[in-house]
């Protein structure tokens, strides 16, 4: 899936303004960089038959970010009900299997199955392509630079309200 003419000229737009960067053209920026890459995701996950958040779910599973469907919900920012929902059409889909916890039975442990793993880890291939596409507009050191500093603004993303 390809972005509209619309979304490319505002992207234009956006690169050519030449004005100096304030901290709403930095949230636009990575707004609008977040925008296009879910977009070409979404398109590349359609042969896989999931959508972009069940691709997110799959990945966090995948990555072993989260194996309960709490910690999935944490992982992935995304509330407890459209979880379940979500993995439920997973399950369905043959991609997800639920399981009890043999320590407590109350706890439910998520597994992909070989097919959820194939397609998290070709959703995973297809994002380090667009990483690849900053790697040669930017080189190798100013993508790392980059990656320290979203490492620092996820950092402060964890601020509390009381800062």
């Amino acid at each position: 899936m390809n972005i509209s003419e619309e979304e490319n000229d505002f992207a234009k737009r956006v690169l050519e303004s030449g004005k100096p960067t304030n901290d709403a053209d930095i949230i636009t920026y990575i707004e609008t960089i977040h925008s296009i890459a879910k977009k070409k995701t979404t398109g590349f996950l359609k042969k896989h038959h999931v959508n972009y958040q069940q691709w997110r779910i799959l990945k966090a599973i995948y990555l072993e970010l989260a194996i309960t469907p709490a910690k999935v919900s944490a992982a992935t920012f995304t509330d407890s009900g459209t979880i379940s929902r979500q993995l439920e059409l997973l399950e369905t889909k043959g991609l997800v299997n639920r399981e009890h916890s043999k320590q407590d039975r109350r706890v439910v442990n998520l597994k992909l199955t070989s097919k959820g793993e194939h397609i998290a880890s070709d959703g995973i291939k297809y994002s380090e392509k667009l990483i690849h596409c900053v790697r040669e507009e930017i080189g190798d050191d100013k993508t790392e630079e980059f990656h320290q500093a979203l490492v620092g603004a996820l950092k402060c993303s964890a601020f509390s309200s009381d800062k």
